[in-house]
């Protein structure tokens, strides 16, 4: 019984002695999900405002197609060229209920795009105006 009361002591006193090192041991850092999306992924890209041309310039054509990953609209003008626009959070939407990433439903609508030039030959949209309803 002796040696059983010794060892339970011993035991208890190592136990008081270690747990704060223990404690105090570095615990591995949480290993990210790859699945996770990214601080990128979750943002639209970017559109350099800087060399925004102030001239404010018009185009026609009919909606081809809205791309909500790289946020750009394609019209296809009446010399069956297409042009493509990007657009931010603040182009307006005049003559549709939704908002510009919801347009690809209206597909061969009739729009006249008011847009900025940007950087090199970017074109952004600050307005979508929809002309008619009608479907190609």
């Amino acid at each position: 019984m002796k040696n059983v009361k010794a060892t339970l002591a011993s035991f208890v006193v190592m136990t008081a002695i270690a747990a704060p090192v223990l404690a105090q041991a570095p615990r591995p850092a949480p290993v990210p999900d790859p699945q996770a999306p990214t601080q990128d992924d979750r943002r639209p890209p970017q559109i350099d405002m800087s060399a925004v041309v102030d001239d404010k310039t018009t185009a026609k054509g009919r909606l081809v197609k809205v791309d909500t990953d790289t946020m750009t609209i394609v019209i296809k003008d009446e010399d069956n060229q297409e042009q493509e626009f990007r657009y931010t959070d603040a182009t307006k939407v005049v003559g549709a209920q939704e908002q510009v990433s919801g347009l690809s439903t209206k597909a061969g609508s009739k729009v006249l795009v008011h847009f900025l030039r940007g950087a090199g030959d970017t074109r952004i949209a600050t307005k979508v105006h929809f002309t008619d309803e009608e479907e190609k």
